[in-house]
């Protein structure tokens, strides 16, 4: 089998991609600042670690997910 290792702060960078929060009980989303993330975590850290970092700043909640959106194609 083949394992692939998670997507890093670098990588999200790289690609120019937005990291998403999103509040698993109301759905509250907002935008995560990756160049803040990643002073704060360093470049390797990974992706998906985020979520457990996170809470609602609408709610409250701890449960959050992460969701990482690749940019338009711009050449279409």
């Amino acid at each position: 089998p083949v394992y692939s290792r998670p997507a890093s702060l670098a990588n999200a960078q790289k690609y120019n991609s937005r990291l998403l929060a999103i509040c698993k009980r109301y759905a509250h989303t907002v935008e995560l600042n990756l160049n803040q993330l990643i002073m704060k975590y360093g470049r390797e850290y990974p992706v998906p670690g985020l979520k457990l970092k996170l809470k609602c700043t609408r709610c409250g909640s701890d449960s959050c997910a992460v969701q990482l959106a690749l940019p338009a194609d711009s050449s279409a």
